[in-house]
């Protein structure tokens, strides 16, 4: 008998942290699809903002991609609040077209204001629609759309997803923790899982693009006064002026741009981090790094500074202020640290926010 098809459509990006769990999550399944019996087949489209970071992932991946008007809400007030939300009501009416032409029977968003218009017409069209919340502190799109969200998962847990009461045998709580969507490409081209011990502390500095610098800044003023670490300095696309000014000091690396595939392998042999406080600190985490947190101010909710309270009080990270000498707080520490080494990974929960919300959409 043919399998029946369904397709799901991928929604929602904005930054690399908020678009990678999105082609985490499309890998995971369709590898899924190979190895179980499924009673149906699931084709996957992605629908995002034009000229995006999510439309240079999804073509590189091969994922049939369709652009979307959409217009921020600020939580301020911006001349913009004006006129950029009307942009929404022309996405709107592409979103419904969008389910009718490509037969979308599952929305899965991510994040950001791009994923809400797509996100409306499936409620207006009844389709399934699950949304994962990435940080401590919802995003204003995600909240409009968990009023409406088939299913809403949370990486961090909160007051939502504490709920114990049992449910009717078949019914399922509408709230999950699920964990966060890690990429299984970080493991899967390493060699061995076992961790060789550096000889000196070596440090990674992956402060992504937006707000990062203050910490590179900061770092290049205290780099002089520590050349007994080594440094891997990720700067990204938007960061590349610093590579003449890091590549001064015969203890750094530096890396302009990382994959996935490649960043697994720098990881494995890093001892602690300094970075921001976005998703990127899980991936630390299963990577056995201390992390330095230096939350960026100018966040909705100030979620990343909420995300590095959880760190610190569960895993013991730390959290510097980007205006209260940084250069001098990042030097204190590092030096603190200077003999530390990473003990192993910590893997055993890697994949557990994928398992959890393939278990819960019920494919």
């Amino acid at each position: 008998m043919e399998k029946q098809r369904k397709t799901i459509a991928l929604t929602g990006g904005w930054t690399w942290g908020h678009a990678v769990p999105l082609l985490s999550l499309y890998n995971y399944l369709k590898e899924s699809q190979k190895e179980w019996e499924l009673e149906y087949e699931y084709n996957f489209l992605w629908v995002g903002g034009i000229d995006s970071i999510e439309e240079e992932i999804a073509l590189k991946n091969k994922i049939p991609f369709y652009d979307i008007s959409a217009g921020k809400i600020r939580r301020y007030f911006d001349f913009r609040n004006f006129y950029e939300p009307l942009k929404n009501l022309t996405g709107l009416f592409e979103g419904l077209y969008y389910i009718w032409k490509y037969k979308i029977d599952i929305v899965f968003s991510k994040w950001g204001y791009v994923s809400l218009p797509l996100c409306i017409a499936a409620w207006i069209m009844r389709k399934t629609i699950y949304i994962h919340e990435s940080d401590t502190v919802t995003g204003l799109a995600n909240k409009i759309i968990s009023k409406f969200a088939t299913k809403v998962f949370y990486t961090f847990p909160n007051d939502k997803t504490c709920i114990w009461e049992e449910l009717p045998e078949g019914k399922t709580h509408k709230y999950i923790h699920s964990w966060p969507i890690v990429n299984p490409e970080l493991i899967d081209y390493l060699d061995s899982l076992k961790v060789t011990e550096n000889a000196k502390l070596t440090v990674m500095v992956i402060a992504g693009s937006q707000g990062s610098t203050t910490i590179f800044n900061a770092l290049l003023k205290a780099l002089p006064d520590l050349q007994d670490m080594e440094f891997h300095i990720i700067l990204g696309e938007k960061n590349m002026r610093f590579r003449p000014d890091f590549k001064k000091f015969p203890n750094t690396i530096v890396h302009d741009f990382v994959t996935q595939k490649r960043l697994g392998k720098i990881l494995k042999n890093i001892d602690i981090a300094i970075t921001r406080g976005s998703s990127a600190i899980w991936e630390l985490y299963f990577f056995g790094i201390h992390s330095i947190i230096v939350p960026l101010k100018a966040t909705g909710g100030n979620h990343q500074h909420h995300n590095a309270i959880y760190f610190n009080e569960k895993f013991g990270s730390d959290i510097l202020d980007e205006d209260e000498n940084l250069n001098l707080e990042l030097f204190r520490l590092l030096q603190k640290y200077k003999h530390l080494r990473k003990s192993g990974l910590n893997i055993d929960g890697f994949f557990d926010g994928l398992k959890k919300i393939e278990k819960e959409m019920e494919l």
